[in-house]
């Protein structure tokens, strides 16, 4: 099948409906993504570029598919190890020593399909049995958050392909896992589950979520201009107690972007704390 023919007034008028409706930007670095999903779109509708710019720019049903079909990013469970490792063994251990009020506030933004959110999840309960903590006496909010609509059902179904799984270690598999279809694919427990909430949020804009002591918003900035990122690191740092955690992917740094929140150096890593 020939390639897309788009030119570049065109696709520049893609890009900007997707960055007007998500902050999300295309550049040259990463062109050959929106290229790649606009030309799916045109055959999955049987249309010309022209004539869908059109639509997008009037139908806001299709607005929003094709929003929620262009920002559709990977994840995987337990990606970047360390991170859960640093979760477990330096910053739960001091967030639940000093909590009086006992409960608990974690936000994983830009959550996608929801493998961090479980990962998340998982990692907590498991401090909770290893250190003897009634996990039930305590008020803990484990929240997902994502622009994608198709990509929040899957999360809330929480079925995944076998080879979702293949990095989980596999006590946590027989654990927290149930096989179907022969093992072709796998349902996060119900125990897990009910620790975790999912919900529709645009990342520019307020989430209504406050008081949150820990948020993982991992290589989701990279996806953003300078004054989108300035925009969602004050909506995170308006929704972040004192001294609140922020976790970002590892190609990312707020260094001369945002200072309001301290890189803090543990022994597996750096992160950010709300001053």
């Amino acid at each position: 099948m020939p390639a897309l023919e788009i030119s570049e007034d065109i696709l520049a008028q893609y890009a900007d409906i997707v960055y007007k409706n998500s902050g999300i930007i295309f550049k040259d670095s990463n062109a050959a993504v929106l290229i790649s999903r606009i030309s799916s779109k045109m055959k999955e509708k049987n249309s010309d570029v022209k004539t869908y710019l059109e639509q997008l720019k009037t139908d806001k049903n299709e607005l929003l598919s094709f929003i929620d079909f262009v920002t559709t990013n990977f994840t995987s469970f337990f990606r970047n190890q360390r991170h859960f490792e640093l979760l477990d063994e330096s910053i739960l251990p001091g967030l639940i020593n000093s909590k009086y009020s006992r409960q608990l506030k974690i936000w994983s933004a830009g959550c996608s399909t929801g493998e961090e959110t479980y990962s998340i999840a998982i990692t907590v309960k498991e401090f909770f049995e290893k250190n003897h903590i009634d996990l039930a006496s305590w008020d803990i909010k484990i929240m997902g958050s994502d622009i994608s609509l198709e990509s929040l059902f899957i999360a809330k179904e929480a079925k995944y392909p076998d080879r979702s799984v293949q990095k989980i270690p596999p006590a946590y598999i027989q654990k927290y896992f149930t096989p179907l279809e022969d093992g072709k694919y796998y349902i996060v427990k119900d125990e897990i589950k009910k620790m975790v909430k999912f919900d529709f949020h645009n990342l520019m804009y307020g989430s209504g979520i406050d008081a949150i002591d820990i948020t993982f918003c991992r290589n989701v900035l990279i996806y953003f201009d300078e004054d989108i990122q300035k925009k969602v690191l004050t909506q995170i740092y308006n929704s972040t107690n004192d001294n609140g955690f922020l976790f970002i992917g590892h190609s990312e740094s707020l260094v001369g972007l945002f200072d309001k929140f301290k890189p803090t150096s543990f022994e597996k890593g750096i992160i950010y704390v709300k001053q």
